[in-house]
């Protein structure tokens, strides 16, 4: 063998010892109850990944274990009677394209072996596989399998299990699979559920549900054409060339909860470093379409803005190193999360001004604490990480790049943007939530929504919006006390919404349960309005009067006679309304015509209050929260009125009207 070879070979050998004992340095993060050694080979031409995987599981509970569940994910991807694509054609028909044989995915477990201790020889429990159907029952969909075991499982201990299996992979229209030759991998293997709460939380694969795991150790060997270029979770401790046209990749990482990999012939890759002057420092790297090139600096600078603002709201990302993808067109695999790996998505005409790919990159990074590092339950309480997100990418955004500006697109194609007209990121949730505000609770399973877009509006928007109501409702500090705590208390866990609630009244000293069971657990409305306003001078005295023991008649002339050198006292009235049901303490801004203001705070609990005034000058506005706190209010035009009424937001409506006539009558006359 060529001696430069040898050296080489013993060099990588060397830095991969030394990247790996880095790895193993560090005190375990999480309790690492679900470990995986994977080996797993892709035919690209048959869209096949097949291998096995040895599962180390510990039984984290007090109770024996006789029955053991997991996923099959792929398996929703089988026929067109799955609970996924039975749902997908109610909720997004548009997005579910008629699916061909060689587009179906599906997962086989050929064996599973149940492995003691040396010498003794494995256990096929491969016969007593069974599908179930813990959701609906659904006798078509195979996406949760069952397995018993020959004896229970104590309390406290571990068994292996060696898994044999062969992944088709789906064309790509949700969330895996393949669109030519580029490839994202994701919930491919056979992943065992939690075991939760006294029972085994294995839900069926959903098309509005993501994800729920326990953390633990991956170690994964992935064997491919060695012209494609490869990314996935966690650290490439190695790679081989098995001369054969192929290369095997090895990835390893500690304290997550997934595995995901994607492959391409076409990736451009680029690598950065995140440094901070105390968050420690984090590599980053982008795999990049080719016709997305002119993207590669704003994906970067957005995904260090999320490691930054997160890590230092929150609390520091705890991996070596971070990869954003940028997917192929049309494969479905676009603004996603992963541990360690998140996909982002880009329009190739997209200026700046419009944030893309910078709010999606910078969404789905905040994932890896939304999700990744916090393991809430995506199929039970999705608003716990997609809300939460939601609220710290717009503060993110907010942060680094300002305020978004009104914009369109021209034939659907050609942005235009109004510079003149901008708007905070938080206000985006707003247009979404208003029409949607009564229809489900909050928290409720992800499938149980009326539809897809109430699914949507709760996890994302209303979850949004209820954190920036509670911010502005306890103040920035005392918020930003709350959310570090719970992150620093949770992360690595599985909290519930009770979790979280204990810990705002724990930091608070309130109690808050009249605001997450009006709002997390309700569905109704919160508007508050101003109905009516009025001012006018003090009525002068008429009639007959009991002045010094003696009745005696007064006219208003005489009084004004009496009066005409003393300043004129108007009389204002202000009636606020509650016209939503949600009850909600309100701040209420009266400004008189000489500048004077008064503010008063309404408990918001009765349907109405009268605010009288009686001052030397008229009344001018009167508005209900002047400073936008309620972020959930569902109609801000009611929240204000004026003596004298504004004719600007007339004519900007009617110029807004005229200017999209112009422009059908444009784009008429284009195709004509």
């Amino acid at each position: 063998m060529d001696r430069k070879l040898i050296a080489g070979f013993i060099g990588l050998v060397l830095v991969s010892m030394g990247a790996f004992s880095c790895l193993l340095a560090q005190e375990p993060l999480s309790k690492r109850i679900a470990n995986y050694t994977m080996d797993v080979r892709l035919d690209p031409e048959k869209k096949v990944v097949s291998g096995k995987e040895v599962l180390t599981w510990l039984n984290d509970s007090e109770v024996e274990l006789s029955e053991l569940y997991f996923h099959l994910y792929l398996n929703a991807f089988k026929n067109n009677m799955t609970t996924l694509l039975t749902e997908a054609r109610r909720v997004y028909p548009w997005r579910i394209p008629q699916l061909k044989k060689e587009d179906l995915g599906y997962i086989d477990v050929e064996s599973i072996m149940l492995i003691g201790e040396e010498g003794v020889e494995p256990i096929d429990i491969t016969p007593t596989i069974e599908y179930v159907q813990p959701d609906d029952g659904n006798p078509y969909d195979q996406t949760v399998m069952k397995v018993t075991l020959p004896q229970p499982l104590p309390p406290q201990q571990t068994i292996k299990l060696d898994i044999s299996f062969t992944a088709k992979l789906p064309l790509g229209i949700a969330r895996t699979g393949f669109r030519d030759d580029y490839f994202f991998v994701a919930q491919w293997f056979p992943k065992i559920g939690v075991f939760y709460e006294g029972a085994w939380n294995c839900h069926q694969y959903h098309v509005t549900s993501e994800f729920f795991a326990d953390y633990g150790v991956y170690d994964v060997s992935l064997t491919l054409p060695s012209n494609f270029i490869v990314g996935a979770t966690g650290i490439r401790l190695y790679e081989r060339d098995n001369g054969d046209g192929t290369i095997t990749y090895n990835y390893y990482q500690e304290d997550v909860h997934d595995f995901v990999w994607t492959a391409s012939p076409h990736y451009l890759v680029y690598e950065d470093t995140f440094t901070h002057e105390y968050l420690p420092e984090v590599k980053v790297i982008l795999l990049l379409q080719p016709y997305h090139k002119m993207f590669k600096d704003r994906y970067i600078e957005a995904t260090k803005h999320a490691l930054r603002y997160y890590g230092e709201w929150y609390g520091a990302y705890p991996y070596p190193q971070v990869t954003c993808v940028d997917p192929a067109y049309r494969s479905g695999s676009g603004g996603m999360e992963y541990p360690t790996l998140f996909t982002g998505g880009a329009y190739w005409l997209t200026p700046i001004e419009l944030r893309s790919p910078e709010g999606v990159t910078i969404h789905e990074c905040g994932h890896e604490w939304w999700y990744g590092i916090i393991g809430n339950n995506e199929f039970e309480d999705a608003w716990m990480d997609e809300g939460f997100d939601s609220y710290s990418d717009d503060r993110v955004l907010e942060k680094a790049y300002g305020p978004y500006y009104f914009s369109r697109r021209f034939l659907q194609i050609f942005p235009i943007v109004f510079k003149r007209f901008s708007y905070k990121p938080a206000w985006g949730s707003m247009s979404g939530y208003r029409p949607y505000a009564e229809l489900d609770d909050m928290s409720r399973l992800a499938w149980e929504f009326m539809s897809g877009t109430s699914y949507g509006v709760n996890s994302y928007s209303k979850g949004a919006l209820t954190m920036w109501t509670l911010e502005n409702y306890l103040g920035p500090e005392l918020s930003a006390k709350v959310f570090k705590t719970y992150f620093q208390r949770w992360k690595f866990r599985h909290p519930r919404p009770q979790d979280f609630i204990d810990v705002v009244e724990e930091v608070t000293g309130q109690d808050m349960s009249w605001f997450f069971d009006q709002i997390v657990f309700g569905s109704n409305e919160l508007d508050y309005a101003i109905e009516r306003i009025s001012s006018s001078p003090v009525t002068k005295k008429e009639g007959y009067f009991d002045e010094n023991g003696e009745r005696a008649f007064i006219t208003g002339e005489e009084e004004g006679e009496k009066e005409e050198k003393e300043e004129v006292i108007y009389q204002s009235n202000v009636i606020v309304r509650r016209l939503g049901e949600v009850v909600f303490p309100v701040e209420v801004l009266v400004t008189f015509e000489n500048g004077e203001q008064e503010k008063k705070v309404w408990d918001g609990e009765y349907r109405w209050v009268r605010y009288t005034f009686k001052k030397p000058s008229r009344l001018q506005s009167a508005e209900v929260d002047p400073d936008h706190k309620i972020f959930l209010d569902v109609n801000y035009t009611n929240n204000s009125k004026t003596m004298n009424p504004r004719k600007l937001p007339a004519y900007k409506w009617a110029f807004r009207w005229m200017f999209w006539l112009q422009h059908l009558l444009e784009t008429c006359t284009f195709f004509s």
